[in-house]
C-alpha cells in the first residue's frame, strides 16, 4: 500500500479518510480509533502525522493503603488479570499488614554534557568554575528555584574508555517529570563548558537512568494469612520466598518476575500521562545495577511475618508533558488525588507507583507458587473469546461461564455455545 505524497502533511480528518477508503476499515475499526469529538485534533497536537488513538481500558484498583492512606489507583492496561491481582494483593497487605510503606531520596534528575577534544587540566578547570556555571543557569532554573526545586549539584569526570569529560548535573524538578527543564538547562551550558575546557561538546541530555530519584516500597503481613490452596500459610512464605531467590539467581526467570512488577507501574504511568518507555529503561538498568540482572524484590521471613520491598529509581510527574494536559490524565490524577487532604505531587505519585508495583508482584508469586497463573487467566480469556464470538451486555458473563464450564478455548466453539445460548433464551 502506497500513501499518497505528502500524506504527513493532509489534515487529520483527510488522513482518516483516505485510510477508511484504502484499507476497507470496518465500523468497529472505525469507531475504536477515532471515538469522536476533538480526541482526533488533540492526537495530532500530541504526535506527527496522527491518524487516531488507541484506546486503553482503564480500571481501578481501589482500597490500597500507602503510608497510613486508602488509595485508589487508576491502571490503564490491556493485559487480564492485572487490575485483579493489584487489588487482591493491595487488599491482603492493607487488611493484614496495616498497607505499605515508602520512602524516597527526592526528585533530583541528571543531565550528562560529554565534551570531545578537551585541553590538558580541562577536569580541574570545570570543576573550579562551578560557581560561575550555576550563575550560568539562574534565569533557566528561576521559576524551579521559587518552587523549591532548582540547582542541586554539579559533578565532572573523564570516561577512561572514550576520553570524553563528562559533567553530571543535578536539579530538583519539584513535581515534574523534568525532562524539558533540565534538557534546556544542559545545553545553555554548551558555549561556557566549550569555553572553559577548549573542546567541543557532544551532546547535552539527560539520563533516564534517574539515580537520584528512588522510592522504596515495603510490607510485612502474618504468614498465617497467606494459605493458599493446597498450601497453608507458613508453607507459603516459604515458598515466595524460595521463588524470589529464584528470580535473584536466574537471568530469565528475573526478567519475568520484573516484567511483572511492572505491569502495575507501567499501567499507573499511562494511565496519569507519564513516560513509560524512560521509567521501564531505568527500572531495568536498574535491575542489572551490579552487572548482573536479577529481580527486583527481595522477601524474607521474620518473627511469623513475610516481609517484601521494592526499591527502584521512578521519575513521574503530576505536571508537564502529557500529564495533566491528555483528559485521560486529568482524569487518572482525579482518582488518585481526590479532594480527600492528599495534595498531588510527584513523590505521592512515585510512592504509590512502587507499592502498586509491589502488590503485583506478591499477587503474581503467590499464584505462581500456589495454584499456578492459568486458571485465574484463562477465566478472563474466556471473556474476551464471548465478545469477539458475539455476545454483548449479560450475554458476555453467561458466554464467558459456558466456554470455561465446556474447557474449549477456541472462537468457532464460542460462536456455537452463544447460538445455544440465544436459543434456549
Amino acid at each position: 500500500m502506497l500513501l499518497p505524497a505528502a500524506f504527513r502533511k493532509l489534515e487529520a480528518r483527510e488522513k482518516r479518510r483516505i485510510l477508511e477508503t484504502m484499507l476497507q476499515l470496518t465500523p468497529d475499526e472505525v469507531s475504536a480509533t477515532n471515538p469522536g469529538g476533538e480526541m482526533i485534533d488533540l492526537a495530532d497536537v500530541m504526535v506527527e502525522s496522527a491518524v487516531g488513538v488507541m484506546p486503553i481500558p482503564m480500571g481501578i484498583a481501589s482500597g490500597i493503603k500507602v503510608d497510613g492512606v486508602p488509595t485508589n489507583i487508576p491502571m490503564a492496561v490491556e493485559e487480564p488479570s492485572v487490575v485483579a491481582a493489584a487489588t487482591f494483593a493491595g487488599r491482603l497487605v492493607t487488611q493484614a499488614g496495616g498497607g505499605f510503606t515508602t520512602a524516597g531520596t527526592g526528585q533530583v534528575m541528571t543531565a550528562q554534557v560529554a565534551i570531545d577534544d578537551v585541553a590538558p587540566g580541562a577536569l580541574t578547570a570545570v570543576r573550579a568554575a562551578e560557581k560561575d556555571l550555576k550563575e550560568e543557569l539562574r534565569e533557566i532554573l528561576g521559576p524551579m528555584t521559587r518552587r523549591g526545586g532548582g540547582y542541586r549539584g554539579m559533578e565532572a569526570a573523564e570516561q577512561p574508555e572514550t576520553g570524553l569529560l563528562v559533567v553530571h548535573l543535578h536539579v530538583d524538578t519539584c513535581d515534574a517529570m523534568g525532562a524539558n527543564i533540565i534538557n534546556t538547562a544542559a545545553e545553555a551550558l554548551r558555549s561556557p563548558l566549550e569555553r572553559i575546557t577548549g573542546g567541543t561538546v557532544l551532546m547535552a541530555i539527560l539520563t533516564n537512568a534517574a539515580p537520584r530519584r528512588r522510592v522504596r516500597a515495603s510490607f510485612s503481613v502474618p504468614v498465617k494469612k497467606l494459605g493458599r490452596g493446597p498450601y497453608d500459610g507458613p508453607t507459603m512464605g516459604r515458598r515466595i520466598v524460595r521463588a524470589n531467590e529464584f528470580a535473584l539467581a536466574d537471568r530469565l526467570r528475573a526478567v519475568t518476575h520484573n516484567k511483572g512488577i511492572m505491569n502495575g507501574i507501567t499501567a499507573l504511568a499511562t494511565a496519569t500521562g507519564n513516560d513509560t518507555r524512560a521509567i521501564e529503561a531505568a527500572v531495568h538498568a536498574y535491575a542489572a545495577r551490579d552487572g548482573r540482572y536479577r529481580a527486583l524484590t527481595e522477601y524474607s521471613l521474620r518473627e511469623d511475618h513475610l516481609e517484601g520491598t521494592l526499591e527502584i529509581p521512578l521519575a513521574m510527574g503530576t505536571v508537564g508533558g502529557a500529564v495533566g494536559f491528555h483528559p485521560v490524565s486529568t482524569f487518572a490524577l482525579k482518582v488518585l488525588f481526590p479532594d480527600d487532604g492528599v495534595e498531588p505531587s510527584a513523590d505521592r505519585l512515585a510512592r504509590v507507583a512502587v507499592a502498586l508495583g509491589l502488590a503485583q508482584n506478591l499477587a503474581a508469586l503467590m499464584a505462581l507458587v500456589g495454584e499456578g497463573i492459568q486458571q485465574g487467566h484463562m477465566h478472563r480469556h474466556a471473556r474476551r473469546l464471548a465478545w469477539k464470538a458475539g455476545a454483548r451486555f449479560q450475554e458476555i458473563q453467561s458466554l464467558a461461564d459456558l466456554v470455561w464450564k465446556a474447557g474449549t478455548f477456541n472462537l468457532e466453539a464460542a460462536r456455537k455455545l452463544l447460538e445455544t445460548l440465544r436459543e434456549d433464551g
